[in-house]
């Protein structure tokens, strides 16, 4: 029996129903055989720590297919999560106990629900009373949800440390980590066997640390300290809006000027970042008196920063501007068309139009810099305008032959890859539309493009591209000419499929044997009175 929504259960706890004690199925039968062997008593559990029923499991051996826990029969249960990662939030757990006792910490480790599964998070406190506590985010929490939790959990926390999860930071959180403290803690799990293990990293858009064990760790009077992270709080960070509104504290009313001079610092430190900003972000660094500017406000104040880019070329920094869903505002299009880029026509053209603009930002001011791929060019009706081709002028000999003079035509050389290489933000509507034309070969160029981009893709479009390309992955297996993996038989297949070759082997022999018998050659008289004379062996008598 699989899970409720059809996946197989690969997770299960040792001993009884509220055993935190978690094992990952070996999914290969030897594996699991020699598992057997190694701990006959075992019981497995869809445990309650997992959000499973609580009902004992039963471990399947398979030849032919994954070995899987199955429930008994005529068992009911709502378990959602059932893969690999599912039992992460209880590895981690059995990893942190042994992290504080080698190190002598007096911690205490707890698992939080906050609202989709026990799962959520997991909570470390040590010092005294709990002082220092570290906070490992399972679930992906909403912006808001995360300061609320934030200053609930800093009110009774000396130091207070977030390490986030994959996927499980908004973007604004990761902004107002890094402009306070310059990176993100990060975790990972690597399987080993039947059990999972943790990895740390600190990160920022431009840098990270290696993949550390836990163990490599230490817990510091201000916190949680990763190998090759940077002091925990940059110097020039400046505390954040909320902060400053807490305090009371009014600000001094900017000139114009003074805050496109903010405005363009702010837009440039995201792009030196690698990130798209929402205007609320923006904010928090570039002032807090922008937040109440009205959409035209915004679109005049954008349009002072990115004044020169349309005859310069350089990257419009109004392009980095996203709302909560990712799309760029309606007015940035009022901008592009005030600074003499053109007219976007629909909400498509304008998104497709910014993902290269923002490219284009990244790679001039991001660290280290790179070649930034051309704009994009609107047409007179808005837009996207087809890129001119890059194929070289052909060079014509004149050669004279009898007859007359005869034009040849220089050999073109091989390109040496794609006529136009998407950028970084465009890989993923390139995957797209390579599936709608079948162009396998294009995509599976661009999936290597896409492994690249992901080193260097802030957080949102690395996700929408991680996705991108596990749908292009999954077209590029299913295609007709790719000839299905064929499960590895079993010794009893083996044993009897050679039988039967044995048995046909022994049927074509006597069918041979007895066509030979029947091919032998008749005596031409058999059955005829034979003449005189003729077969007459008998010795003649002698005459006396």
């Amino acid at each position: 029996m699989t899970g409720s929504d059809g996946r197989l259960v690969q997770t299960a706890v040792i001993g009884s129903r509220n055993s935190g004690r978690a094992i990952i199925l070996p999914t290969d039968a030897d594996e699991l055989t020699r598992w057997r062997r190694r701990h006959p008593a075992y019981t497995y559990w869809c445990g309650i720590e997992l959000g499973g029923c609580g009902h004992e499991l039963s471990d399947r051996l398979y030849r032919d297919k994954v070995c899987h826990f199955a429930h008994r029969p005529h068992t009911s249960c709502h378990r959602t999560a059932t893969g690999a990662a599912s039992a992460d939030h209880l590895f981690i757990k059995d990893d942190l106990a042994a992290w504080a006792g080698r190190n002598r910490l007096k911690g205490k480790v707890t698992s939080r629900d906050l609202g989709s599964g026990p799962g959520d998070a997991v909570d470390f406190r040590a010092g005294a009373a709990g002082q220092q506590h570290v906070r490992f985010q399972f679930s992906r929490l909403a912006h808001t949800e995360w300061q609320r939790a934030r200053r609930k959990l800093s009110g009774g926390s000396a130091t207070l440390d977030w390490v986030f999860g994959p996927g499980a930071a908004q973007p604004e959180t990761m902004e107002e980590l890094y402009d306070e403290y310059g990176y993100l803690l990060r975790f990972r799990f690597e399987t080993h066997g039947a059990v999972r293990r943790i990895r740390l990293r600190a990160e920022d858009p431009r840098r990270s640390t290696d993949w550390v064990p836990l163990g490599a760790c230490a817990m510091t009077p201000a916190g949680l300290r990763i190998p090759g992270a940077e002091p925990r709080r940059r110097s020039g960070a400046r505390p954040s809006a909320e902060a400053v509104v807490g305090r009371g504290a009014a600000p001094a009313p900017r000139s114009r000027e003074e805050q496109v001079l903010a405005l363009r610092e702010a837009l440039m430190n995201a792009a030196r970042f690698r990130t798209r900003s929402t205007w609320e972000a923006l904010a928090r660094t570039a002032g807090r008196d922008l937040l109440g500017l009205s959409a035209p406000d915004r679109a005049g104040l954008l349009t002072l920063v990115d004044q020169d880019c349309g005859s310069e070329g350089s990257p419009l920094l109004s392009a980095l501007i996203r709302t909560g869903e990712g799309d760029p505002p309606p007015y940035v299009g009022d901008v592009v068309a005030a600074v003499g880029c053109g007219v976007p026509a629909t909400a498509a053209v304008l998104k497709r139009w910014c993902q290269r603009e923002a490219d284009r930002a990244f790679a001039v001011y991001g660290m280290p810099s790179r070649t930034a791929p051309p704009r994009l060019p609107l047409t007179s009706d808005g837009q996207l305008a087809a890129q001119p081709s890059a194929e070289p002028a052909q060079h014509r000999t004149i050669v004279h032959v009898e007859g007359g003079p005869v034009l040849q035509y220089a050999a073109r050389p091989k390109p040496k890859g794609p006529a136009s290489v998407p950028g970084d933000t465009e890989i993923g509507d390139a995957l797209h539309g390579a599936r709608q034309k079948r162009g396998f070969k294009y995509a599976a160029a661009l999936m290597a493009l896409g492994e690249k981009a992901l080193t260097r893709l802030p957080e949102p479009q690395r996700t929408e591209l991680v996705a991108e390309m596990a749908t292009t992955r999954r077209w590029l297996d299913s295609r007709p000419d790719t000839s299905a993996q064929k499960s590895k038989p079993s010794r009893r297949t083996k044993k009897a499929a050679n039988a039967r070759k044995a048995a046909e082997a022994a049927k074509q022999a006597a069918r041979a044997q007895k066509a030979r018998q029947g091919k032998r050659a008749k005596d031409p008289l058999q059955g005829a009175r034979p003449l005189p004379g003729v077969g007459d062996t008998r010795p003649e008598k002698k005459t006396k």
